[in-house]
């Protein structure tokens, strides 16, 4: 997969069953604007990488990423949240790639700059990754439901505007605690890592801490979970390292992190 030399240049990652195999792969946009596709083997190995866009000046501009199955295709899709608002949609990219339009959630505007992390996952939908969670700029949280291509559903209030969660550094979802719903992981400003259990339309669920607030995790620069192991949860954190080492927690629990996989090497 490479050097951890050009990992540091690994903006965004999202991760999802993009091509149709049953197990996920990884989205990665660069800090040049490309953007790329690495298969995986669903036994925890990354096995082939594909360039769903050259390097250009359009993709620096995307801010956060996230995948999931809103489309309903049983193939994941690219959600963007660009640097002016904007919101898009992009359908199937294991199949149709990049090199269209996509379609556009919402126009550029003013909110949506606000919307620091998104991240997708299946707090309320039963089949589909259909739901959405935005943590703002201002600590607010909002869960939006039966999110789908053009609409972002119901919209749901988690959290009002408060402090702690303007520290909410990172946030990624994932079935780490066994259940049908996925829990919510979150890296905090002071490496502290923390798993939100059962996080419903009412509320983010029970604290469950993983890690107190620690020095190497603030390091922790880009973080997706996909099903990359053969239990076949969604219960697989990929971190990339401020120094472009990236890391594997497989098979990763409510309260504790998996073996941990390095599959790019710093030097």
């Amino acid at each position: 997969m490479g050097s951890g030399a050009t990992w540091k240049h690994a903006s965004l990652m999202a991760s999802g069953d993009f091509d149709g195999k049953g197990h996920s792969d990884m989205a990665v946009v660069w800090s040049d604007g490309e953007v790329t596709l690495y298969n995986s083997d669903g036994r925890g190995h990354f096995t082939g990488e594909r360039q769903l866009l050259p390097k250009n000046s359009t993709w620096q501009n995307a801010k956060t990423i996230t995948a999931g199955d809103f489309t309903g295709s049983n193939r994941f899709d690219l959600m963007v949240r660009w640097v002016d608002g904007e919101v898009t949609l992009y359908g199937d990219i294991g199949t149709k790639g990049l090199d269209w339009a996509g379609t556009q959630m919402i126009k550029p505007n003013d909110l949506w700059k606000n919307a620091t992390q998104i991240a997708a996952g299946r707090f309320n939908a039963s089949q589909h990754v259909t739901d959405l969670i935005v943590r703002w700029v201002d600590g607010e949280v909002t869960l939006y439901t039966n999110v789908s291509a053009g609409t972002f559903g119901q919209e749901h209030k988690l959290k009002d505007k408060n402090d702690t969660w303007r520290d909410a550094t990172l946030l990624t979802s994932g079935e780490f605690s066994g259940n049908q719903k996925w829990d919510l992981m979150v890296r905090w400003t002071d490496g502290e890592l923390d798993n939100y259990v059962g996080t419903t339309t009412s509320g983010l669920g029970t604290e469950q801490r993983i890690l107190n607030p620690n020095g190497l995790w603030t390091h922790d620069t880009v973080m997706t979970t996909g099903d990359f192991t053969g239990n076949h949860r969604t219960d697989d954190l990929v971190i990339r390292w401020s120094d472009g080492e990236t890391t594997m927690y497989m098979d990763t629990g409510a309260a504790h992190l998996g073996s941990e996989e390095t599959l790019v090497h710093v030097g």
